[in-house]
């Protein structure tokens, strides 16, 4: 068992409950305060940013509105003084020849510096104009028509008005009732605009304006007005950082724009003006485009994922036509600032939130620290007095330190194991070049190992540390160079760290007790290992001083069968083992058997292989490409024993029996059996994990006494049985899916080249109890 699965039983529910409690008011609370701090920061600020961007969108929409009526207020008043100015020259009698209307013409033209010219004109050719120069000077045109005929003149003043010339010219053939102007005006009894065009003087674009002189004489007055000084205008109007205006007719063609270039285009030898589309602003195109459809307006629109404020007027009633007043700016123009606000608040509230959560987080922290400290005081405690305790029960096993007692051996390490928590504990004594296992304890089966090997040299430094009388505390054995050495018997048993404490007497180390995935407090463990060290280290001194040498010799066994002695050459020296053979050798002598009769069938040390197949179902899944998977383990099999020289293998029913030995050296052929085990058990895992199903299967081990024959006529097959064929395949039906069960004298014959797992007590007929164990792997 894993230390993260270890459940603590020592701790008292209620008081789980309070600490629990104490921790939600110590980290919960706080926590929860500095979330609802920012949940209310961010809040507000969402709160503001919403009202201040609907608070300044709307101040946006009345500076719209009021830039919008002061620049359709200044457009008309520019348009309106020209109209103005031709109704003041058409309420002057007598026409073209009258002295009044140069004079009048020459008194508005001077207070009125946008218009290029100011005239009148009759359907007789007669006309007069006062039209303002390139320098600024005004000059008058006259055209008679008497009886010695047609006479044109101009009459040139400097900018004071004082006349310089007067100039006549007999080629020009202007004629005043052939403009449209002229024609318009006569048709329609008001004002009359006509569209934009280019000056040919001036080369600037303009509009006239046009009125016939109430009475039917034939007579109209006109205007023409620059629209260049309109551009001049827009031009000075700051809508936001971004933002233009565009005077544009209901065609698309430009009126006026800022910039004042822009408004002309060739075409052929004269110009025109440009058209919305020739602008290059797809903006303002795109604007007008959805004006056009939607009419007059003055909100919000989204052009390309971006919003902008637009405003559009029409000037109809100032000049009769759809003149549009265009107005666009960038929405974040007016809103960014509310924008930055809010970021600079949100990162002010971030900062107030941060240090909040630093404080409450070091107070949750000095909370945090102090409970834990109080949990691990109270852990502590309680490990004190069940350590304590497991000292005062240590100290009733009177024979504790009798090398002969392995049961108060084995009594100690049940108590060790309970008292650190941990998952397994054992006591190793240094035998020369080797550490060998007195008692192992697995608190998971509780079950008991000895007798287990490890050469020193296999970990030098835990050796060192060890002998050096230092305790060798790893975490993680794997990665800790002390006992990396010892990785595959940790992984055969699944541990992961281990405390080792020297035994010491007289100065010398003379073993070391292991703590495997101790669960309590180390420095505590260290503590309790110290002293069961000291307590165990008479029995270590009494092992060196009474060696079970004489025990540990082979022993040559002779029963006499009806007066013949028998004396097996390969019997193995385990105590077990060499009880069973003893055990069948009676037998046979008891029901009078000669030698000659047994002894060409029996042998005295074989190991058997035992592997039960489980699912049914499982074993004949397959397809057209793949052979059944019991075809597949059988194969599997067949391969293994081929290549590691097993030469009993045999499939019975749902089982497959393996079995070597037959020449008289046991503890090779079970570590070859052993070997094919692992191989077959790897081999069977993939299997069942790629049907997806789970272990069907379990093996079993035993070494020990069989009978074997060649039976059948024909084609005579060779057959083995007895005990030690029972034995294993006692083993396979006990052992749990994809588990491989030992017996003790198996585990006696490979322990010293495979890592082992205690499982628990198993009755032998004829010899009763013995433990069983887990194969886990090769070391």
């Amino acid at each position: 068992m894993a230390r993260w699965d270890i459940v603590d039983v020592d701790a008292d529910p209620a008081e789980v409950r309070r600490r629990r409690r104490r921790r939600f008011f110590r980290l919960g609370v706080p926590i929860l305060g500095v979330l609802t701090m920012a949940a209310a920061l961010v809040g507000t600020a969402l709160y503001s940013y919403a009202m201040n961007r609907r608070d300044a969108l709307l101040l946006t929409q009345n500076l719209i509105e009021a830039l919008d009526h002061r620049l359709a207020s200044q457009v008309s008043t520019y348009l309106e003084v020209a109209a103005d100015a031709v109704g003041i020259l058409s309420s002057v009698d007598g026409g073209p020849e009258a002295p009044a209307s140069e004079t009048l013409a020459l008194a508005v033209m001077r207070t009125r510096p946008h218009l290029t010219a100011l005239y009148v004109g009759a359907e007789d050719g007669r006309f007069m104009m006062v039209q303002r120069s390139a320098t600024g000077a005004l000059d008058t045109k006259r055209i008679t028509v008497g009886p010695k005929g047609r006479t044109v003149a101009w009459t040139r003043r400097d900018a004071d008005g004082r006349v310089l010339a007067v100039e006549e010219d007999p080629g020009d053939l202007f004629d005043p009732a052939s403009r449209p102007w002229f024609r318009a005006a006569l048709a329609e009894n008001r004002f009359v605009w006509s569209d934009i065009y280019v000056f040919f003087t001036r080369q600037s674009p303009g509009i006239t304006v046009s009125r016939s002189i109430s009475g039917g004489s034939g007579v109209v007055a006109a205007a023409d007005l620059d629209l260049t000084d309109i551009g001049g205008v827009l031009s000075g109007l700051k809508v936001g950082a971004s933002g233009r205006a565009v005077l544009v007719d209901g065609s698309g063609r430009l009126v006026a724009v800022p910039d004042v270039g822009s408004m002309l285009r060739p075409d052929g030898e004269t110009l025109r003006p440009a058209r919305i589309e020739e602008l290059g602003d797809p903006l303002i195109q795109e604007a007008f485009n959805r004006i056009r459809i939607a009419g007059e307006t003055r909100g919000v629109m989204e052009i390309d994922g971006d919003r902008y404020v637009v405003s559009a007027r029409v000037l109809r009633e100032t000049l009769g036509r759809n003149w549009w007043l265009l107005l666009v700016a960038a929405e974040s123009d007016f809103v960014g600032f509310v924008a930055a606000n809010n970021r600079t608040t949100l990162l002010l509230s971030g900062a107030v939130v941060l240090l909040a959560v630093l404080m409450a987080g070091f107070l949750a922290w000095q909370a945090y620290a102090a409970d834990r400290a109080a949990h691990a005081m109270r852990r502590r405690q309680r490990e004190l007095e069940r350590q304590g305790a497991a000292l005062a029960e240590l100290g009733r096993l009177e024979t504790i330190a009798d090398p002969g007692d392995a049961t108060a051996l084995r009594r100690a390490t049940e108590i060790a194991a309970d008292a650190t928590v941990a998952d397994g504990v054992s006591l190793w004594r240094i035998d020369g070049e080797k550490l060998i296992c007195a008692d192992g304890f697995d608190r998971e089966s509780g079950g008991h190992v000895a007798a287990a090997v490890i050469p020193l040299d296999r970990s030098p430094l835990l050796s060192k540390n060890l002998l050096a009388g230092e305790i060798v505390t790893a975490t993680d054995a794997a990665s800790d160079p002390h006992t990396s050495g010892l990785v595959p018997y940790l992984d055969a048993t699944g541990r992961r760290s281990l405390l080792a404490v020297p035994v010491r007497a007289g100065g010398r180390t003379l073993g070391c007790l292991w703590i495997e995935d101790g669960a309590g407090d180390a420095g505590a463990g260290e503590g309790f290992a110290r002293i069961l060290g000291m307590l165990l280290s008479p029995r270590l001194v009494a092992s060196r001083d009474h060696t079970l040498a004489a025990a540990e010799q082979p022993m040559t066994l002779a029963v006499e069968a009806g007066g013949l002695p028998f004396a097996p050459s390969t019997l193995r020296s385990a105590s077990i083992a060499s009880e069973r053979n003893r055990l069948q050798l009676r037998e046979i002598v008891r029901r009078g058997l000669q030698g000659d009769q047994v002894q060409a069938m029996r042998f005295p040390q074989v190991t058997v292989l035992v592997l039960r197949m489980a699912d049914d179902i499982a074993l004949a899944t397959g397809d057209a490409v793949e052979t059944v998977a019991i075809g597949q383990i059988v194969a599997a099999c067949q391969k293994a024993a081929e290549r590691h020289g097993i030469r009993y293998l045999k499939i019975l029913t749902d089982q497959i029996v393996a079995a070597e030995g037959f020449d008289g050296n046991p503890s090779a052929a079970a570590a070859r059996l052993a070997t094919l085990a692992l191989e077959t058990d790897a081999e069977c895992a993939g299997l069942f994990t790629r049907l997806g199903r789970p272990p069907g299967y379990a093996m079993g081990l035993d070494s020990g006494p069989v009978m074997g024959s060649a039976i059948g006529f024909g084609q005579v097959a060779f057959n083995l049985w007895g005990e030690a064929v029972r034995v294993a395949g006692a083993m396979a039906v006990a052992a749990p899916g994809g588990a491989i069960q030992t017996t003790e004298a198996t585990y006696a014959l490979l322990r010293d080249g495979f890592a082992f797992r205690a499982r628990g007590a198993f009755y032998l007929e004829r010899l009763g109890e013995m433990t069983t164990f887990y194969l886990r792997g090769r070391l």
